[in-house]
């Protein structure tokens, strides 16, 4: 009996769950707000980053007449009628600022979330239950929103990105969930394109702004352009770089516009000298140049609000940092960044709250606001990107560290770090070459305590030049490889695999 009684306790918990899921995935599909602010075509909404996200389109909608009960005589509601159309282009804690696109939008007025493309992928049963509440669902795929069915709750997607999960199983009576620690994760790289060069740096971009994703590679003196395939990466273009050593490649979304635009960090001379890149049809074109800092942008959702420079010279390496922003073709200093004790641009990035960067040590250390709660022993980072300083007697190479990055897998948050191993020639003979590169997972434990540890399976030949994660949950691995002369220098492009063992 007691037995029964248990195995009813967890149906009625998953089933209260399932329905809660269906609930909550409505209200999703049915969000609404209100106009606080219309000026011309730009429209202040009272919805924040935590209920729409960018490019999302809601209705604008005028309040008519009263409806009233022909027999009860009591007001059951008002009339409704459709007079704009707005999309959201940066959301923030509590409110967000849109574009008119049709119609006309004031003040006080209702808004509710547009919702004309649905798709759903997984079993009939969930899809008949779903379509009862959401009236132009249908089964597919490529659509502007999708549900997706999952083992542990139902998900959604807006532009193939996922934005919603909703839990239909509760956890097992007297268990706790699991966490990343407990996962055992292997990894197996499949080689998508080799690169006939040595790859300094890479990132994923949209430099259309409909969503799809290249994979820009940096060189020397050269950034390349691929079309991200599922099996292969196709050449689409290449851009040449003004005079300087390249030192590192970054791709955000710092405008009003929907494209990403290019950050480029070079250093001429004996300090930075970057610039910003703009995609033009099949071409690059400056909007700023001549940059004294070394940039980056620490969370890609928030690219605004975590755009960053650091100056670069040759006496100081890495120094001052301030916020920045971008106004049309001016790039402008707007505060400080109080950045932790050996904070570093070229590998930062944010995991949840905390920050992460490999500092000049080889140190990965991590913040949570001002206090550090976390740093390795051994030494992290390393690549083929570096500045040659000169020095009274011979010269020195400078290593910039490879960027870390955030990714999902079953439904856990993780990020990636990478450690790549000097070989006896770097050690010995003072010449640069890696005999190792490795990935890292680092991941939360609980609250305020991470764990790092090795990905079984991710060592490569020679070094990690940038690790990235796709919109759709790719892998992608880029590394880099050289021989004693200049015609051996090459790398390749590899895409992993994760599963649990």
């Amino acid at each position: 009996m007691a037995k029964i009684g248990l195995i009813l306790i967890l149906l009625i918990a998953f089933n209260a769950k399932a329905q809660e899921a269906l609930d909550r995935i409505r209200d999703f599909f049915e969000r609404e707000g209100y106009v606080v602010k219309a000026e011309g075509g730009r429209v202040l909404v009272d919805l924040g980053k935590d209920k729409v996200k960018a490019g999302e389109e809601f209705e604008v909608l005028k309040e008519g007449k009263e409806i009233v009960h022909p027999v009860t005589k009591q007001v059951i509601g008002r009339e409704k009628e459709r007079v704009g159309r707005i999309r959201i282009e940066d959301a923030q804690e509590g409110f967000s600022h849109a574009r008119l696109l049709e119609g006309v939008a004031k003040e006080g007025q209702r808004i509710k979330v547009r919702v004309e493309d649905l798709c759903f992928e997984g079993s009939d049963e969930l899809f008949f239950r779903l379509r009862s509440i959401l009236g132009n669902l249908r089964k597919g795929k490529s659509c502007l929103y999708t549900i997706k069915e999952m083992r542990d709750g139902i998900g959604v997607e807006f532009k193939e990105t996922p934005v919603a999960f909703y839990q239909t199983r509760p956890a097992p009576v007297g268990m706790e969930r699991a966490s990343l620690d407990d996962v055992n994760l292997l990894a197996r790289a499949r080689l998508l394109r080799p690169l006939p060069y040595i790859p300094l740096s890479a990132d994923l971009c949209d430099l259309t702004g409909t969503g799809k994703e290249y994979l820009l590679v940096l060189t020397q003196g050269k950034i390349e352009a691929y079309e991200l395939l599922k099996n292969d990466l196709v050449k689409r273009f290449d851009y040449g770089l003004p005079a300087g050593v390249s030192v590192g490649l970054q791709c955000a979304m710092l405008t009003d516009g929907r494209q990403d635009l290019v950050l480029v960090n070079i250093v001429a001379g004996d300090s930075a000298s970057s610039l910003i890149l703009k995609a033009v049809g099949d071409s690059l074109v400056p909007i700023a140049r001549n940059i004294p800092y070394i940039m980056g942008v620490l969370n890609k959702d928030r690219a605004r609000e975590t755009f960053v420079g650091q100056r670069y010279n040759f006496r100081d390496k890495f120094g001052q940092t301030v916020r920045l922003a971008l106004e049309g073709d001016r790039l402008k200093e707007v505060g400080a960044f109080l950045a932790p004790r050996g904070f570093r641009i070229d590998s930062a990035f944010t995991f949840g709250d905390y920050l992460i960067f490999t500092d000049t040590t080889g140190r990965v250390r991590v913040f949570k606001g001002d206090g550090e709660i976390f740093s390795t022993e051994e030494g992290f980072g390393g690549s083929y990107t570096l500045v040659e300083i000169p020095l009274d007697q011979g010269k020195i190479n400078f290593i910039f560290n490879p960027r870390g990055t955030q990714a999902k897998f079953l439904n856990f948050s993780m990020a990636f770090i990478v450690k790549n191993q000097a070989g006896l020639a770097q050690r010995f003979l003072d010449i640069l070459k890696y005999n190792r590169g490795e990935l890292y997972l680092v991941g939360e434990r609980r609250k305020d305590l991470l764990f790092i540890k090795p990905l079984r399976g991710s060592s490569f030949e020679e070094a990690v030049q940038a690790i990235l994660a796709t919109k759709d949950g790719r892998v992608l691995v880029i590394t880099g490889r050289t021989g004693m002369l200049t015609i051996q220098n090459r790398g390749e492009v590899y895409e992993l695999e994760l599963r649990a063992l």
